[in-house]
């Protein structure tokens, strides 16, 4: 019983130093579809995060603020996975007809997430919807966003 209860705990703090390796660590990276730019991105805990995008396409530039909630799909899969849901707003411009028009508007995102155990490297899949207030929406935004993490 001793045994048991002692390689329980060894697996409970291998676990708990695991799973806690990427909160409090900013990850910065490039973020390769729509919008094509700069990501980064900060976990208060383990599931909750915010994301900045920087981002620029068809002549348009924006900033987006987001705020992901992540799901732990370690246990169904293998460790580092997850996915996530969100949604935040952005700012920018867009020139259409040879008239630069400031945009603003509202974002979803939904995604998979993958954050290598051994190495400080996260990789993640996404769609990123955005209703904009005075100009064309932009509803099949999907990207591949690759981030070093820093601190791990």
């Amino acid at each position: 019983m001793k045994r048991i209860l002692f390689i329980a705990l060894l697996l409970g703090l291998y676990f708990s130093n695991t799973m806690a390796q990427t909160k409090g660590n900013p990850q910065l990276g490039l973020r390769a579809g729509l919008p094509f730019g700069a990501t980064v991105r900060y976990f208060f805990d383990d599931a909750n995060a915010i994301e900045g995008i920087a981002g620029a396409y068809s002549k348009t530039y924006t900033v987006t603020g987001l705020y992901e909630h992540h799901f732990d799909l370690s246990a169904l899969t293998t460790q580092g996975f997850a996915w996530f849901i969100g949604g935040g707003a952005h700012m920018g411009s867009r020139t259409v007809s040879g008239s630069t028009k400031f945009i603003g508007g509202v974002d979803g995102i939904a995604g998979i997430d993958y954050t290598f155990p051994a190495i400080p490297l996260n990789l993640s899949l996404d769609w990123k919807p955005a209703v904009h207030f005075n100009t064309d929406d932009d509803l099949t935004d999907f990207a591949i966003s690759i981030r070093y993490t820093f601190g791990k």
